[in-house]
């Protein structure tokens, strides 16, 4: 049977003592059963002291159904409050509880969406035809659309707004279920329907506001082929652009229905010519998606229509989707339902880039990407949509892992794979509440991989990707020794544990394969460190000077509470003997430019950028065997992005990327055998300038760079010389390493097998049965 990898990743984002606290989810370690509203508020009331909560809803996804309520003071209705009971729709267990519980006062100044709209619908202009005696029926017809955009289709990245498209842009799409009453067809079937926005409250003074782009509302006598014409948009001629958000938004739906989730009770409405603006909003309570048309007509781009689609999918399974990180999450979360969309008929041309045709053609500078291995999540910061954190724009790096995810479970598993992670997603998303955090959402995704699909790895690559991204972290860090000193076979070596869970860990255990020693610690705080222990290391008698050698641990976390323990296998990888270089590392003691706060640059901030130059005279060229030397202190190492540049070309290697590295004193030997992204190097001449780039993104900590430094490796210390004193960080250069995915040979990102320092949990986790 597959191990399961959320045993271990369940307390990242919180626990329950004798009330939970403000955002959680907690996924029950003893079997509950639940069939029933009342019910649920019974296990609520018992489990976790919690009362007076108010019934919202019982949903229903895939395989489960939400029983949801919301705190039961005044004004809750209109704010985030929620609790989310998931059971199995089948065997009736409890599988999940979320919880966002609110102060009375946090949601004093709340207010429900009761803005009103006025909409020209094609009932209206049909209705008194209907009421003559004329029947109204559902035909089918053909309709000519981009699909997803002309410069994708063409494969064309010069083409403008203004130019003439070819006829080579265009699909032609028959069979498509339009309405038609006495003669006449309109965009609308059971699905989706075009509507004309009339005038809409939209800043909620109770005034309604006329749109200036009223368009009124689109037929045709037969089919839906007319060509796109942007000077028929000046006179509001916009059939082009209904027909662009019809059809996409028509057989995205139906693709939604073939996953399972039928959550549309009426039509998606949609304007496909709304406003002035450069912008698209999807209103979940007045139900309909206005298309703008500022700069650029929105709805000519496949990707926007569904973008906003995405969120009316989102706010239909969960329609109190607002606060805690639910903007970038959102955003995130349409960004990627375009481009699943595109991603089935298009894997080769810009596949991580949304809005290619809208994107370059509006009043924004840039477009957004599915592919940012730069972004990491940052605990305790606000999360809102389309913002810049920590140098990435939030809304990339929830976008990010899943699209990834999604083009390695169709490449190792083919195209059905698409539909599964689609489905995963959703429903992962079905039982959550108001208030969500990334970590959260991704524990549900996880969650979600293992009930759907509990033979495949898809929770496994879902589990790499949001670790990744820091999004997922694990409960402890160790850091250790780079090298190890060995003598009659053994060496004791130093162990510094980090709890970085967000909350105590009443006890943490740790065995070793190739030591008798346990690690038994209790009462860790959340985000301190836990102790200096040690552990003496068995090294088989075969292990050579500049090998690695793992060393193999299986732990078990407890909170102390009735959630499942996390248990994990892990492996710290250390060398045998430390390494000779051939040129010693440059000093520098220099401070490192910090990111400063100012108008522009990323999200406000600009960049700290300090760059440092090493001459050497040596004309040997980087064998086999060699090795980066970088040395800094800083106390937020995850602010900082190293690069090497060599003295011929302009190519730079990543030496880190915004790791998330606990400890504040960063010495290492970057070395060519088991770091792939320095091995890039092999072959340079060693000779002439090389270039440190030291970046830092992120305002409030500084640092040094204390040495650095580039050598081949002429040989390795014996083992003979090692004393009995524990190996450690002064006599091992400060080397820190922490342990890495054994699945992996690269161990993930840019630093490569040896460089992790995070404590990376294996894939194979296990939940704690009986």
């Amino acid at each position: 049977m597959k191990k399961h990898l959320l045993a271990l990743l369940l307390p990242i984002v919180g626990s329950y003592c004798s009330s939970p606290l403000a955002s959680m989810i907690d996924f029950p370690s003893d079997p509950v059963y639940v069939t029933s509203s009342d019910e649920a508020k019974q296990l609520l009331a018992q489990r976790y002291t919690l009362t007076g909560l108010v019934n919202e809803s019982v949903s229903t996804s895939l395989l489960s159904t939400q029983y949801r309520f919301y705190q039961g003071f005044a004004n809750a209705v209109a704010c985030s409050s929620s609790v989310v009971v998931t059971v199995d729709t089948n065997t009736k267990e409890v599988v999940q509880i979320y919880t966002h519980l609110l102060d009375e006062s946090e949601c004093q100044s709340a207010k429900e969406d009761n803005r009103a709209i006025d909409l020209n619908t094609p009932e209206q202009a049909y209705g008194p035809f209907v009421a003559a005696g004329n029947a109204k029926q559902i035909v089918t017809t053909s309709l000519n659309v981009f699909d997803p955009d002309p410069l994708t289709a063409l494969e064309d990245i010069t083409l403008e707004y203004s130019d003439v498209i070819s006829n080579a842009a265009y699909s032609l799409y028959s069979d498509i279920e339009v309405t038609e009453v006495a003669g006449t067809r309109y965009l609308e079937n059971s699905r989706v329907r075009a509507v004309d926005v009339r005038a809409f409250d939209l800043d909620g003074d109770g005034a309604l506001e006329a749109d200036v782009s009223q368009q009124g509302i689109i037929t045709s006598a037969s089919d839906f082929t007319i060509e796109r014409d942007i000077k028929d948009y000046e006179n509001k001629h916009t059939q082009f652009l209904d027909t662009m958000a019809f059809y996409h938004i028509d057989k995205s739906v139906q693709y939604l229905q073939q996953l399972g989730f039928d959550i549309f009770s009426e039509p998606v409405q949609f304007d496909a010519f709304f406003g002035n603006k450069d912008n698209s909003t999807a209103y979940l309570a007045q139900n309909v998606i206005v298309f703008g048309n500022g700069v650029s007509a929105d709805a000519e781009d496949a990707d926007v229509i569904l973008h906003e689609l995405g969120h009316m999918i989102n706010f239909s399974l969960v329609k109190r989707w607002r606060d805690g990180d639910t903007g970038a999450i959102g955003e995130g979360l349409g960004d990627y339902w375009a481009a699943s969309s595109r991603y089935r008929t298009n894997k080769t041309f810009q596949p991580d880039i949304v809005f290619s045709w809208d994107g370059v053609n509006t009043s924004k500078t840039s477009t957004r990407i599915l592919n940012d291995a730069e972004a990491r999540y940052v605990p305790g910061v606000s999360y809102p949509a389309h913002v810049v954190r920590n140098g990435s724009n939030v809304d990339q790096l929830w976008s990010t892992p899943l699209f990834q995810v999604l083009k390695l479970a169709v490449a190792e598993h083919g195209e059905l794979a698409h539909e599964h992670i689609d489905r995963i997603i959703w429903e992962g998303i079905a039982a959550l509440g108001g208030g969500v955090t990334m970590p959260d959402a991704a524990l549900s995704i996880v969650k979600a991989a293992e009930r759907l699909y509990p033979q495949s790895n898809y929770s496994d690559l879902f589990v790499k990707q949001f670790k990744a991204h820091n999004i997922l972290t694990n409960t402890v860090a160790f850091y250790a020794p780079q090298f190890l000193m060995v003598k009659d076979g053994k060496a004791k070596v130093a162990l510094d544990l980090f709890n970085i869970s967000g909350k105590n860990i009443h006890t943490f255990t740790g065995r070793f394969e190739q030591s008798d020693d346990v690690v038994s610690l209790s009462s860790i705080a959340s985000f301190d460190t836990a102790a200096r222990t040690s552990v003496t290391v068995k090294v088989p008698d075969s292990t050579q000077c500049g090998e690695a050698f793992p060393f193999n641990a299986e732990t078990v976390t407890d909170f102390n509470n009735q959630q499942i323990p996390t248990q994990g296998e892990y492996s710290i990888p250390f060398v045998v003997c430390t390494p000779k270089l051939t040129h010693t590392p440059k000093v520098e003691n220099s401070a490192l430019s910090d990111a400063t706060s100012t108008v522009g640059g990323l999200g406000g901030n600009k960049i700290g950028v300090k760059s440092y130059l090493l001459t050497l005279t040596d004309t040997a060229v980087l064998d086999n065997d060699f090795s980066v030397s970088l040395h800094i202190k800083h106390k937020r190492i995850s602010d900082l992005k190293v690069t090497l540049t060599p003295p011929v070309g302009d190519r730079e290697i990543t030496l880190l990327a915004y790791d998330n590295i606990q400890q504040d004193d960063f010495n290492q030997q970057l070395m060519s055998r088991f770091n792939q992204e320095v091995n890039r190097l092999k072959g340079e001449s060693l000779e002439g300038t090389w270039t440190l780039k030291v970046t830092d993104r992120v305002v409030g900590e500084s640092g040094e760079l204390v040495s650095w430094g580039i050598a081949n490796i002429s040989g390795y210390s014996k083992p003979e010389t090692a004393t009995d004193e524990t190996n450690n960080n002064n006599n091992n250069n400060n080397g820190n390493n922490g342990a890495t995915d054994n699945n992996s040979g690269s161990g993930g990102g840019s630093l490569g097998w040896l460089s992790l320092f995070m404590l990376v949990v294996i894939n194979k986790l296990r939940k704690n049965t009986p």
